[in-house]
C-alpha cells in the first residue's frame, strides 16, 4: 500500500527525545520518541530520491520489517514492506506504518511517521527493550511512479543495532549545578597492539580536593578513527597509597595484568569501581539524586583506568588518545552511588560448546555474602540502571531478582549485541533487600563453531556479566558464581581431583590434576574437557548438568569493608525459583496478522506492485 500526503515544509525533530546517526559519514540520522503504545521516527537522508529503514533479527535482509518512503511532486509517499530473503521485499498486506509528514529541500529528504509497539502482523517486528538491528538504505532517485516501487540502492546501505526504548537520563531537563567541574582522563599517544584484544591500563591523578564532591556526568573522548578499536572503559578508584608507582602524565600506560604494570598498580582492583563505559553507550548521566563520591575519606587521590582495545583487523601503528571526561560538583547529591558486578569467574569454568543454538548459563550472589554487606551498611540497595556484558556468542541476557521464590525480571535483552552495550535505566527503581539473591543469565549460539569456547579476558573469549548501578554505595564490589570443577570434570566420568575450596588449586584452574579414576590420573582439567567429543545433544545435557550442580560462590568487597569475604567462599546450589519470571503478555489474539475486511480492496494493488521492489538494503 502506498500513502500519499500532500505537505509543505516540515521542522526538524526538535520534540524528539533519542537521536541517532545510522552511518559513517552522517548522512542518514534518526530521531524518535516513543511512549507506551506508539513509536514516532523521523528519518533525514542525504538524497532526494528514496530512503528505507528496516528492523532486522540479526543485522540480514530475512526476517526484516521494512518502511521505504520518498517525496516526489510535493507529495510524501510510504510503504510499509517485509523480507522473506534476500529478494525483492513485497508490500506487506497491513499498513501498519502511519505517515505524518515528509519534505525535501535541495540535499535532504526528511519524512516523518510513526507505529504501534505491537501491531499484531505475524511479518512486523516487535519493537521492545531489546537491542534492535537497524536496516538503512537510500537511492538518489525517486521511483519512476507508484507500482514500480524504489530501484537498488547500491553502495548506500548499512546496519546498525539501537535501544529504541532505553530510558535516557537527559541532563538537559535536570537541574543542573551552580558550581560544574570537568576532569579528564585520557590515554597519552598509546599504541594500540596489532592483536585482537588488549587491556591497556594507565594511572591518573584526581584533583586535589579538600572535601567530598559528586560526579553527574561522564563523556567518553574517543579518538577519531579508533570509535571502532576502543570497546569499553573501566575506571577504579584507587585506595590511599603514597608509595604507589608515578607515571608521568605523558606516560602511555602498560599491559594490563603483565609483569610490565606495577604491583601496585594492581591493588586500585581492590578499590571500587568508579566508571563503567562501553561501546554505544555514549554520555552517561545520573539522576539528580544521586552521585558518585570522590574527594570523601577513602579518596586516594588515584584513578586506574583499564581500557579493552578489540583489534579484530589487526591494524598496526595505531596511535590513542581516547579516556573519559568525569564532570562534577561540590553540590552534593541525596546519596552515594555504587556498581556492583554480578559475574560468572572469566576462566576455564566457563565453558561454551560448540554446535549449540541455546546454551545457558547463570551466575549469582550468595544470599550470606549479599546479606553481610547490607548489614554492615545499614541499608537497603535501590537499583536503578543494569550494564549487561557478554562477548560475541551471546544472544540473550538478562538480571533477575528472586524473593521469597518469586523471580523478577531486572533487565534483559533477547538480541543481544556484543557491539552496543547500554546502561539500562529501569523504569522503576528496585529494592533489593537481605534474603534477596541476584543472578545473570546468559544463552549462547555456537552453532557455527566445531570447538568449545571458555571464558577469558578476549573478545573471541566470553563473558557473562551485569553491572547494578545502584544506591547508597556500599563496601561490595562484585560477587558471582562459578560452577565447581569436580562438578564440570564429573560430566566426562571425572571422581576426583586435587582441588577443594578449603585448599584451592594455586595454579590456573585449566591445570587441575585428576585424581581418579585411575583410567586419568595425571590428566588435567584442560586435558579432560577438551577431549570431550561434541554434538549438539551432548551440549544441551551438559547445560543441564551444570545448573544441576554445586558452584563456588565468589564474594569481593573493597579494602574499606570489615566483611570477611573469604568466609562466603564455599560451595552452593542455583537459587531454582518455585515461580519463574512470567513472559511478557501477549496483547494479540493470534501470533500472525491478517489483510482483515477493511483491505480488501487493497488486495489486487499490492500483487501489482509487489513485483517490482527493491531486492535487498
Amino acid at each position: 500500500v502506498v500513502i500519499l500526503v500532500y505537505v509543505g515544509s516540515a521542522s526538524a525533530a526538535t520534540d524528539h527525545t533519542h537521536h541517532e546517526v545510522l552511518d559513517e559519514n552522517g548522512d542518514f540520522t534518526l530521531s524518535w520518541k516513543f511512549d507506551d503504545v506508539n513509536i514516532e521516527f523521523e528519518a533525514q537522508a542525504k538524497t532526494r530520491g528514496w530512503l528505507g529503514l528496516g528492523l532486522s533479527p540479526n543485522g540480514g535482509m530475512p526476517g526484516s520489517d521494512i518502511v521505504i518512503g520518498w517525496v516526489k511532486d510535493g507529495q510524501a509517499y510510504l510503504t510499509d514492506r517485509y523480507a522473506d530473503g534476500k529478494a525483492q521485499p513485497p508490500v506487506d498486506e497491513s499498513q501498519d506504518w502511519e505517515l505524518l509528514s515528509g519534505y525535501e529541500n535541495d540535499t535532504h529528504t526528511v519524512l516523518r511517521f510513526k507505529r504501534k509497539l505491537q501491531t499484531c502482523d505475524g511479518r512486523d517486528r516487535i519493537i521492545n527493550k531489546d537491542t534492535m538491528r537497524v536496516l538503512w538504505a537510500w537511492n538518489d532517485q525517486d521511483p519512476h511512479d507508484v507500482t514500480t516501487g524504489p530501484v537498488y540502492h547500491g553502495e548506500n546501505r548499512g546496519v546498525r543495532s539501537s535501544l529504541f526504548l532505553n530510558k535516557e537520563v537527559n541532563i538537559e531537563d535536570e537541574s543542573l549545578p551552580n558550581d560544574v567541574r570537568s576532569h579528564d582522563v585520557l590515554m597519552s599517544n598509546t599504541q594500540v597492539p596489532s592483536k585482537r584484544t588488549t587491556y591497556w591500563c594507565k594511572l591518573f591523578d584526581m584533583p586535589k580536593l579538600q572535601e567530598k564532591h559528586h560526579i553527574f556526568k561522564v563523556q567518553p573522548v574517543i579518538t577519531p578513527g579508533n570509535e571502532g578499536v576502543v570497546h569499553h572503559i573501566l575506571l577504579y578508584k584507587c585506595h590511599t597509597n603514597p608509595n604507589r608507582t608515578a607515571a608521568p602524565q605523558e606516560h602511555p600506560g602498560h599491559d594490563c595484568f603483565t609483569e610490565n604494570m606495577p604491583l601496585d598498580w594492581r591493588e586500585c582492583y581492590q578499590g571500587s569501581l568508579l566508571v563503567v563505559w562501553a561501546v554505544g553507550t555514549g554520555d552517561i548521566s545520573f539522576p539528580d539524586h544521586v552521585g558518585y563520591p570522590i574527594g570523601d575519606e577513602d579518596d586516594g587521590g588515584q584513578v586506574m583506568m583499564e581500557v579493552h582495545y578489540d583489534n579484530p583487523l589487526l591494524k598496526d601503528g595505531m596511535m590513542d588518545n581516547s579516556g573519559l571526561s568525569i564532570v562534577y560538583t561540590p553540590e552534593l547529591r541525596q546519596h552515594d552511588v555504587g556498581i556492583l558486578a554480578v559475574a560468572s569467574l572469566s576462566d576455564y569454568t566457563l565453558i561454551v560448546p560448540p554446535y549449540a543454538k541455546d546454551f545457558k548459563t547463570e551466575s549469582f550472589c550468595n544470599q550470606e555474602c549479599f546479606d553481610a554487606f547490607m548489614d554492615e551498611a545499614g541499608e537497603s540497595m535501590h537499583v536503578f540502571g543494569d550494564l549487561l556484558h557478554a562477548h560475541l556468542l551471546a544472544r540473550k541476557m538478562r538480571t533477575t531478582l528472586i524473593r521469597d521464590g518469586v523471580e523478577t525480571v531486572l533487565a534483559q535483552d533477547d538480541n543481544y549485541d556484543f557491539n552496543l552495550q547500554y546502561i539500562r535505566m529501569l523504569d522503576e527503581e528496585v529494592i533489593i533487600q537481605k534474603g534477596d539473591m541476584i543472578t545473570t543469565q546468559c544463552t549462547y549460539n555456537s552453532e557455527h563453531l566445531n570447538q568449545a569456547v571458555y571464558g577469558g579476558a578476549g573478545t573471541e573469549n566470553e563473558m557473562c556479566q551485569s553491572y547494578l548501578f545502584y544506591y547508597p554505595r556500599m563496601n561490595m564490589s562484585s560477587c558471582g558464581t562459578f560452577p565447581h570443577p569436580q562438578h564440570i570434570l564429573s560430566f566426562a566420568g571425572v571422581e576426583e581431583i586435587e582441588y577443594s575450596l578449603d585448599t584451592p588449586w594455586l595454579g590456573w584452574v585449566n591445570t587441575i590434576p585428576v585424581v581418579k579414576p585411575d583410567s586419568m590420573f595425571n590428566m588435567t582439567y584442560a586435558d579432560v574437557v577438551e577431549s570431550i567429543v561434541w554434538d549438539q545433544d551432548k551440549a544441551e545435557r551438559f547445560s543441564q548438568h551444570i545448573r544441576a550442580g554445586t558452584f563456588a560462590a565468589t564474594c569481593g568487597g573493597s579494602t574499606q569493608s570489615n566483611v570477611d569475604t573469604v568466609s562466603y567462599t564455599k560451595e552452593v546450589r542455583y537459587p531454582t525459583p518455585t515461580v519463574p519470571a512470567a513472559a511478557p503478555e501477549g496483547v494479540c489474539s493470534t501470533s500472525t496478522g491478517t489483510a482483515g475486511p477493511q483491505m480488501s480492496f487493497l488486495l489486487p494493488l499490492l500483487s501489482i506492485m509487489s513485483c517490482s521492489i527493491l531486492s535487498t538494503l
